[in-house]
């Protein structure tokens, strides 16, 4: 279900899996971005069922170290309210400069929430999407459930 839709920030919301998924894209301001990050926060807040986040920022442009901060801030403020836990995949931008900002946000949201929040990096929506749907699948394919012989999965 599409919940809201403007320039850099697209927000869907998939029920059926626990899923929020938050597409950011271009050059975003800051105000803009901070008001993003609110808005996919109180998105959560509207889905309490929802345990589950993609931030595809595939196409997104470098977020500010300040930025980062203030969306790292608000998340915990969030989760000093929230219940249960979350797991994040997240989708690097192709750009280095951005892809170096997105592994600040990634690294500070691990450092700060520990295991409230966990956010894993991905390179495709595919992946991401199945290490998060999918993960007692995936746990039993690569041979963790049993002592044999990994299978293979291919993933494009």
């Amino acid at each position: 279900m599409l919940i809201s839709r403007s320039k850099n920030l697209t927000i869907q919301v998939v029920k059926k899996f626990k899923l929020a998924i938050f597409t950011w894209s271009g050059l975003t301001p800051s105000d803009v971005f901070r008001a993003g990050t609110i808005e996919s926060l109180e998105v959560l807040r509207m889905h309490p069922n929802v345990n589950r986040i993609i931030l595809n920022s595939k196409d997104h442009h470098l977020v500010g170290q300040d930025d980062i901060t203030a969306s790292v801030n608000s998340t915990v403020d969030y989760l000093i309210v929230a219940k249960g836990n979350y797991k994040m995949a997240v989708i690097p931008p192709e750009d280095i400069l951005a892809k170096s900002s997105i592994d600040q946000y990634i690294d500070s949201l691990n450092s700060t929430l520990k295991k409230r929040f966990v956010v894993t990096k991905y390179e495709t929506m595919k992946r991401a999407f199945s290490s998060l749907v999918m993960p007692k699948i995936c746990f039993f394919f690569h041979g963790k459930a049993t002592n044999k012989k990994p299978r293979s999965i291919v993933f494009s």
